[in-house]
Formats: C-alpha cells, sequence, structure tokens
C-alpha cells in the first residue's frame, strides 16, 4: 500500500512480516523535520526522556527494522521503550526493569508471544503489567488464545498508529485508575482497621481499668495534690480497716496512720513524689500484726505521681502487695540452687561447673603443661579383708578426705578416686605455672599425713605415689555420672610411676626431675621398665629445699 505523505501515522501495512524498503513507503521518515539514523533517534528518544516521559514501554518483535519503526513513533509522543527482539530477551529485560505497558508480537522463532505473556503473568514481579498484543493474524481463535494467556488487548496488522496510540493510552490510564482505586482501598480498610483497633483497644483498656479495681490482689489507692485521698480498691481499704472504699475518699494520712511519725513519714514522702515528679520503690519488711504473730512479712510499696494530657502531676498512684511467699520461695530457690551448685562443685571444678551452665555437650581442652599424681594403698585388697566392711569404708574416708584438704590447700584438682588409688592435677582446668612444685608438695604432705593416720587406725597403712608432668587433654564426656577426666600419655607414665614404685616412696619422671631438681632433693633410681615405653629413667623425691608454709590442723 503506498501512503501519502501526509499519513504521518499508518505503519507499514505487514509489521510481521516485511520492513517498509522505500522512503514512498514510509511516510514517518518522508518528513523533512524527521531525523533520518538511529543515532539521531536515540537522541531524540533521550530528549523526550528528559521531557518527562508518559511512560516507559517494553516493545517486543524479532523484526529490527519493525522495533525501530515504533519506538521512533512513540518517542516523539514523548514514551520511553525498551527493544526485544526476542521472547526470552523481554522476559530478561522485564525482571531487571519495570514497564508500564509491554506491546507484544506472536509470530516469533524461539518462544511465541502467547507463551511469553504467561510467563510474565505467572512471575509476581510481572503480572501486573498490562500486554496488547500487535499481530497480523486475524483469526477470532488467536485473539481468544491472546486474550486467554493474559492480554487486554489485540491490535490486528495492519493498523493505525492513532488506534495504538489511543487503546495504549486507554489502557494505561486504566492502569493507573486501577492503581489510585487499589492504594485508595488500602489507606480506606487501613484507616477501618486503625479505627477498629483503637475502640477495641479503648474498650479492653476500660475493662483492664475496671478488673484492675475490683480483682488485683494488690493494694490500690489515689489522692490528688494536696495529699487527701479521692479512692482505693477493696483490699487497701481492707488493709487499713475500712469497711468499705469510699470511707477513705476526704482523708488525710493523719486519719488513717498512727503514730504521728508513721504519717509524717507517708506525709513527707508522697509530697516529693508531686514536687520532684519521680517514682518512689521499695520493699518493707515488718512483724505481722495478724494471723501469724512473730512471723515476717514483705510488702512492696510503688508510688508513682499521676500526669494529666499535658504531663501535669495531678496526684499519686499508690500500689502495695505482700510478697511474703514469693520472697519465701526466692529464699528457698536460693538456698536449693546454692546446694545444688556445691553438689556440682564436688564433682567437677568451679570453672568447668561455669561451662556446662551455658553450653551443651562435652567439654574437651588441650593443656601443655599439667602435673599427674597417682597413689595407691599398699596392700588395701589383703588389709581388707581382715577388717569389717564398715571400717574399711570409713578408713577410706577419713584417708581420701585427708588427701581432698591437702589438694584444696595447694589449689590442685582432685581428678577421681578409683578404689584405694587417688588422682589429682595440677594446672587444670586453670593454667598455672608452679603446678609441678604444688603437687610434689602435696606427694610429700601425703606421706606426713599418712604417718599420723597411722597410729590413729592401728593399721600398717603405706602408700605409693608416682608423678608426670607434661601435656593431657581434660574435659567431660557421656551425659550421665559424668565427672572432670584426664587422658595422654602423661597421664599413663604417671600411673606407672606408681604402680612400678616402692611403700612410701614417690616416684618422679625425668621430666619431673628437670624441671623441679633446685628446689626439691632427688635420689636417682635408675632405669626401669615401663608397659608400652620401654626403659625409662626415674627418680625419688625426698624432701624440699625450701621449708614449705606450715599447713593449719585439720
Amino acid at each position: 500500500m503506498t501512503n501519502s505523505a501526509n499519513s504521518s501515522e499508518y505503519v507499514t501495512p505487514n509489521w510481521e512480516e516485511a520492513a517498509p524498503k522505500a522512503s514512498s513507503e514510509q511516510p514517518i521518515e518522508s518528513n523533512a523535520t524527521h531525523k533520518t539514523n538511529d543515532t539521531q533517534a536515540a537522541s531524540s528518544n533521550t530528549e523526550a526522556t528528559i521531557a518527562s516521559p508518559k511512560a516507559h514501554l517494553l516493545l517486543v518483535d524479532d523484526n529490527p527494522d519493525n522495533l525501530r519503526l515504533l519506538s521512533r513513533m512513540l518517542t516523539r509522543k514523548q514514551y520511553t521503550t525498551e527493544l526485544a527482539s526476542s521472547g526470552r530477551e523481554a522476559l530478561s529485560i522485564a525482571r531487571s526493569i519495570t514497564f508500564d505497558l509491554i506491546l507484544l508480537d506472536i509470530t516469533m522463532p524461539d518462544m511465541d508471544g502467547y507463551e511469553v505473556c504467561q510467563r510474565l503473568k505467572v512471575n509476581p514481579q510481572t503480572r501486573e503489567i498490562p500486554v496488547i498484543f500487535i499481530s497480523a493474524l486475524n483469526e477470532v481463535m488467536d485473539k481468544v488464545r491472546a486474550f486467554g494467556a493474559g492480554g487486554v488487548d489485540y491490535i490486528t496488522k495492519p493498523f493505525q498508529f492513532a488506534e495504538v496510540l489511543a487503546r495504549l493510552e486507554n489502557h494505561l490510564t486504566l492502569q493507573r485508575l486501577q492503581k489510585q482505586l487499589a492504594d485508595q482501598n488500602e489507606r480506606l480498610q487501613a484507616e477501618v482497621q486503625e479505627r477498629q483497633r483503637a475502640e477495641q483497644a479503648l474498650q479492653e483498656k476500660e475493662e483492664y481499668l475496671r478488673l484492675i479495681l475490683n480483682n488485683i490482689p494488690q493494694q490500690v489507692f489515689w489522692k490528688d495534690t494536696n495529699l487527701i485521698f479521692r479512692g482505693c480498691n477493696q483490699n487497701w481499704a481492707a488493709a487499713t480497716q475500712l469497711k468499705h472504699p469510699e470511707e477513705v475518699v476526704g482523708k488525710t494520712n493523719y486519719d488513717l496512720f498512727s503514730p504521728r511519725s508513721v504519717a509524717d513519714t507517708f506525709e513527707a514522702q508522697d509530697r516529693a513524689i508531686v514536687e520532684n515528679n519521680r517514682l518512689v520503690h521499695m520493699v518493707i519488711k515488718k512483724q505481722r500484726t495478724a494471723g501469724k504473730p512473730g512471723k515476717r512479712m514483705w510488702i512492696d510499696m510503688k508510688k508513682l505521681p499521676i500526669h494529666d494530657e499535658e504531663g501535669r502531676v495531678i496526684g499519686i498512684l499508690g500500689v502495695f502487695e505482700d510478697i511474703t511467699e514469693r520472697k519465701i520461695a526466692e529464699q528457698a530457690l536460693q538456698t536449693e540452687k546454692q546446694r545444688t551448685e556445691q553438689l556440682l562443685l564436688n564433682i567437677l571444678p568451679q570453672a568447668i561447673v561455669d561451662r556446662l551452665k551455658t553450653i551443651d555437650g562435652s567439654i574437651a581442652d588441650r593443656f601443655d603443661e599439667a602435673t599427674v599424681l597417682f597413689a595407691d594403698i599398699v596392700g588395701f585388697t589383703s588389709m581388707s579383708a581382715q577388717i569389717p566392711p564398715t571400717q574399711v569404708v570409713n578408713m577410706l574416708n577419713e584417708i581420701f578426705s585427708t588427701f581432698d584438704r591437702l589438694a584444696e590447700r595447694h589449689k590442685l584438682e582432685k581428678i577421681k578416686t578409683i578404689g584405694d588409688a587417688y588422682m589429682v592435677a595440677g594446672g587444670i582446668p586453670l593454667a598455672c605455672t608452679d603446678h609441678a612444685e604444688a603437687v610434689a608438695n602435696m606427694a610429700l604432705d601425703m606421706l606426713s599425713k599418712l604417718d599420723e593416720m597411722r597410729e590413729n587406725i592401728g593399721l600398717p597403712l603405706q602408700i605409693r605415689i608416682g608423678i608426670n608432668t607434661g601435656p593431657v587433654v581434660a574435659g567431660v564426656i557421656g551425659v550421665k555420672k559424668f565427672i572432670y577426666d584426664l587422658w595422654g600419655d602423661t597421664v599413663n607414665v604417671a600411673s606407672r610411676m606408681e604402680s612400678t614404685g616402692e611403700p612410701n616412696r614417690i616416684q618422679v619422671t625425668d621430666a619431673i626431675y628437670q624441671r623441679l631438681h633446685d628446689q626439691f632433693e632427688f635420689e636417682p633410681r635408675g632405669l626401669i621398665q615401663v608397659k608400652g615405653k620401654g626403659a625409662m629413667q626415674s627418680y625419688w623425691l625426698l624432701r624440699s629445699n625450701s621449708p614449705q608454709k606450715q599447713l593449719p590442723a585439720d
């Protein structure tokens, strides 16, 4: 079809299949005032954008000439456009840029317009964008399918640009009106909900205040700035020996409280609240006057200023509560907590107890330096067979209790007892530098204390002691009857020092000797065979070179 120069808004008839080929067939281009190349069109597009564009459009067609032609026409009408030459490109652009409307071709090679529209409508990000189909397909079912895919309009090629413009602006207007209506409806709903919430909150507040006065266990009163009572609840009236709450109205502290010194105290307190605009809170401990004579009771007292809408103090609100039962329960709970914690401390070190309160699961730490001591009663099995079981237990209890006190004095950690064996360590769970010296001193004290107990018990008690120092792993494992324990080669060698030792002697490793030979006196024993280690040099610990501090009596 040939178009006259004045028909500048009539588009090439077959937009999907062919682009204009001659200047006589491109009336838009024939106007001398129009720019004739893509660069000039882009410049025109930018100028239109600066001049407040009407809307931002996405044009989709696999024919580049058609896209450029329609883009130039819309740009002159102050629309900004983005161009997509395929369905997939259109979907990608639509996800990254917000559009007011999409003009969509149907027949495209990779993905037709129906599928593009369907994908746009299932994506929450793009489902609200109006889609107008532009196609040379003119069958009724083509249009039905387009509307079924989610399109809002269908324009058949060839078309008048004026028709495209009119339909485009019509749908943009509808979209704007719908958005305005939705926004207005949302605002109205929000206002209604807010009003309903305010009304409900007011009703709840009134009901709550009524329930406070009629049902709360606390004693409540209120008075004006002249410190004249204006009301109270039933509990406060009963506590002040009034028959009815109304009796308090018009009274003062001096009418209700005696002796006068008590009324003077309340009067000064209330006056300070009014003048300083400050809350007073205290717990009063006093003797009961009725019910349980001689028993103490605790009253939680709060007095706070009442304000008007402008923030001025207009009175005082007092709230009194008998918290005796709570105080008794808190004291009982605190006592039980202390008892429980003490039981834990009898089993685990303080540092480990503190960590168990804050973490779940096992605890394991590596210590590069620690000293381990094992002690074993010599001949205990045969000795226990000759005396009653109760005497055996009492004897072990006396011996190990003495060792426990020594461990505490030397700031060492008792690990465990196994039968008649006793294990203690230094440098764990809190690292220190004098752990080897402390363990050596305890070993010497153990022999000294055992000499004293031997005379009291009347049995030939003897012990072997072994000591080693080095790295260990310490921790708590398991979920029941757990203990704080040590693992590692250092522990095993310390045990071997004890088992290969001699009665009433302290056998130590070369590591102990190297660390303490300037502070203690040692006697070389020579090489001994140690299970799992072979020949090892060991020493007898004899005495300290420096006098120890005198240990207090048990």
